[in-house]
């Protein structure tokens, strides 16, 4: 690829944010530049664009017109009756009906799909080429962008060569030198993903422990290669009356969001790669308290399944129709968020047999194969060989049809499907040119984040499912 894309395209997607949140318009409502040069060579710029107003350039672009290398854009915002309302009234109210007060407000960004600019919008306070400035304080805010930029350095890979030591983890050689580099560079970024306080750091910009995402990265590698930050890390996200915390999530989270309960499978993996039996007796009577809870607050008698958000697929509008309030997705009953549960009943089981109580063993054997029995009763679709992503709808639920990539592959992982279902799991998701997408079909006008994207995580267990 060149460092510089001549086949770009000139028709460049934006919106503005203020404070680094998604909300002057609609998702998937944007305005759009079309950065050709102008006639006699003007610069390429915009009108001030007043904050929620959609503004569409009239410049025609035909099919074979290609964004030129190192093209200067200067994008203007008329913030000024978002100033008059917060000198007003003292707040403003964006268009999903949030007030912005104006003690709060900070800063504004310009978002987008073309790069430099990015539709991350959590992560724009990161970027300080995107923050728009108005020196003059005349309300209208500027912010100047090079499109289509060359490489600043060379693009082809050098040598990669250790620089942290990693000798007391297991070792890996081959005849492949490409794969001994990845699996060396792997063991230096789990080492740096320790924080100082010796526990995971979720992500560069994420900082802190976060319960599904060190769970599944301590089920795909961390139990065995730092088990001592992973139990650390676990009983970080356990609350002074002994439940799992749930994470963030819609409508402040638990109970609309329940995918917390992934800790109990992790806590066993731990177990598992230890064989530390006060670590087992200290997690048994967290998750059995907390699974007593769900069965309260999110288990559905009528179907069998449980209520909640999809696991780790947090963002409403990325994987949910933008109808669906708060109160819709906790009474949705998702694939992936059913299938921790499942695995967290069967592990819960498990652990209660080596303690000594067959009674709860018994209980929560029987609890893990009702939702077993319920996943396949009502969100397999034999027709397309996959489940479906979640039963949904407020006064009768229907499935929705889309594909979810880690339920699907949870499903075969943890065994809710076997034999020939198993291999129509894995053989007939949907695949896209990078890999399986978090969910197919895409969401249209939605922008990438969870949906239209390929989460490396989630490709993690893809391989060991087909495995």
């Amino acid at each position: 690829m060149s460092p510089a894309n001549d086949r770009q395209s000139p028709r460049i997607e934006f919106k503005f944010s203020i404070n680094g949140k998604d909300n002057e318009m609609t998702p998937g409502l944007n305005h759009l530049l079309v950065a050709v040069p102008r006639p006699g060579g003007g610069p390429i710029e915009t009108p001030p664009i007043v904050f929620g107003q959609r503004y569409v350039d009239a410049v025609p672009a035909t099919a074979d017109t290609y964004l030129a290398p190192n093209t200067p854009i200067k994008i203007r915002l008329d913030l000024r009756p978002v100033l008059a309302d917060f000198k007003k009234q003292g707040f403003y109210t964006t268009f999903k009906g949030d007030k912005l007060y104006h003690q709060d407000f900070k800063h504004v960004y310009v978002a987008g799909g073309t790069a430099p600019l990015s539709w991350d919008f959590d992560n724009l306070t990161n970027k300080p080429e995107l923050e728009m400035k108005d020196p003059d304080g005349d309300g209208i805010y500027e912010a100047t962008l090079t499109l289509n930029q060359p490489a600043a350095t060379k693009t082809t890979a050098a040598s990669w060569k250790k620089v942290i030591n990693t000798a007391d983890f297991p070792q890996y050689s081959s005849d492949y030198p490409l794969a001994d580099a990845l699996y060396n560079l792997a063991l230096e970024e789990a080492r740096r993903a320790v924080e100082p306080d010796s526990t995971f750091r979720t992500g560069k910009e994420w900082a802190g422990v976060w319960t599904r995402d060190v769970s599944y990265s301590i089920i795909l590698a961390q139990a065995s290669l730092q088990p001592k930050v992973a139990m650390k890390s676990l009983m970080r996200k356990v609350s002074p009356t002994g439940r799992i915390i749930q994470d963030t999530g819609t409508g402040g989270a638990y109970p609309c969001s329940t995918d917390r309960i992934i800790w109990a499978t992790v806590a066993w993996e731990v177990y598992q790669a230890t064989g530390n039996e006060a670590w087992l007796r200290k997690v048994y009577p967290i998750i059995r308290q907390s699974i007593a809870d769900d069965v309260q607050n999110a288990y559905d008698p009528a179907t069998g399944l449980v209520r909640g958000e999809s696991s780790f697929l947090d963002w409403r509008e990325q994987t949910y129709p933008r109808w669906m309030q708060p109160v819709d997705i906790y009474q949705s009953e998702n694939l992936g968020t059913n299938v921790v549960h499942y695995q967290a009943n069967v592990v819960l089981a498990q652990m209660a047999a080596r303690l000594g109580q067959p009674g709860v063993a018994a209980q929560h054997k029987r609890q893990a194969a009702n939702i077993k029995d319920a996943i396949n009763q009502h969100l397999w679709q034999a027709d397309k060989g996959y489940y479906g992503q979640f039963l949904y709808g407020r006064t009768a639920l229907v499935l929705s049809p889309k594909a979810e990539a880690l339920g699907e592959a949870l499903c075969v992982l943890f065994g809710i499907v076997e034999g020939e279902r198993a291999q129509q799991v894995v053989s007939k998701t949907p695949i896209v040119p990078f890999g399986i997408p978090c969910i197919y079909p895409q969401i249209p006008g939605i922008p990438p984040y969870h949906n239209d994207a390929v989460w490396p995580f989630v490709q993690s267990f893809w391989a060991l499912a087909a495995a």
